[in-house]
């Protein structure tokens, strides 16, 4: 089951995110501090009229999330960008236990469902690129490399 958070599901929310950010930490940890958006992030982003959590639920629990928003190409204003309106997943996290067992792929369809109820015409998200399970898994549900970011250390 989904459903879209609100505010009674913030500490929820916080605790996921917190196991997504230990991860993260451990792939690069240059980038990421293993602790959690602070609950004031995750209140604005549930409150914001562009963006949503869609949460997944298994017997009444919080096995996992998508952060979603809604974004509008950033140059639109100059002619030589086509203006796009789009998703951007910030994060997907899936409890260790829950993995491998078709949420992960249902949520997309979810975060899918979401996009085409706004009109949008696409979904990007970022993964870094020794993430090679996330990678794989995006790929398996018809995500494509469409943009390289590349990134020296000085």
């Amino acid at each position: 089951m989904f459903k879209i958070a609100d505010l009674n599901d913030i500490q929820d929310i916080y605790k996921l995110n917190t196991e997504l950010f230990l991860v993260l930490n451990q792939l690069n940890e240059n980038i990421y501090n293993p602790i959690s958006f602070p609950d004031s992030f995750i209140k604005s982003m549930i409150i914001s009229k562009e963006s949503d959590y869609i949460l997944a639920i298994d017997d009444e629990k919080i096995i996992g999330y998508a952060l979603i928003e809604e974004r509008v190409s950033p140059f639109k204003e100059y002619d030589s960008f086509v203006e796009d309106h789009y998703a951007f997943i910030y994060e997907i996290v899936m409890l260790p236990e829950y993995r491998n067992k078709g949420y992960g792929k249902k949520i997309i369809e979810e975060v899918t469902k979401w996009a085409k109820s706004r009109m949008l015409t696409s979904i990007e998200l970022n993964a870094l690129s020794n993430n090679y399970s996330a990678r794989a898994f995006y790929e398996r549900v018809g995500f494509e490399e469409f943009q390289v970011k590349l990134r020296k250390d000085i």
